[in-house]
């Protein structure tokens, strides 16, 4: 249950931090010159929208939240579920920022949603390759019983 209390909060975290910046960063001009020069500018351009701040901080807790998820759930468990961010992102442009979204988009979305659920969605796990009785053994050092040392004599 905490895995998955963790995807919702990373996805919809995440897609909160996206659709912050993108408000706030369409508020104002288009930025064009991006040279040395300019450089001050567009960061105070950046850092004095609101909206991007408080989605910069989305984006902070949406971090945390995935390292969280990655003590409880496998790497391929998690970054697939959290492709569900793109589902969110995209009902999220639809709905919060009016966009308008073309039919292939919305069938992208769709397959998203699909290859989430087939790559999540748990299934038989493989079963150990039983060993062979007569096979030694081989145990690392540090690791379970201590190996002797080999011999130098001639």
């Amino acid at each position: 249950m905490l895995k998955w209390g963790l995807i919702l909060c990373t996805v919809f975290v995440s897609s909160c931090g996206d659709i912050l910046c993108a408000k706030g960063m369409s508020q104002g001009g288009e930025l064009t010159n991006f040279n040395a020069l300019n450089l001050l500018h567009i960061v105070r351009y950046i850092i004095t929208r609101r909206l991007v701040i408080l989605g910069g901080i989305c984006y902070a807790v949406a971090f945390f939240s995935l390292l969280g998820l990655l003590t409880v759930a496998q790497l391929s468990v998690a970054v697939p579920a959290t492709a569900l961010s793109f589902v969110v992102d995209t009902l999220g442009a639809h709905f919060v920022l009016k966009e308008r979204i073309p039919w292939k988009r919305w069938m992208g979305v769709i397959l998203v949603s699909v290859g989430v659920v087939l790559a999540v969605k748990p299934g038989k796990t493989p079963t150990a390759v039983p060993q062979n009785p007569e096979t030694p053994r081989v145990t690392l050092r540090g690791q379970g019983q201590p190996q002797p040392r080999p011999s130098h004599k001639p």
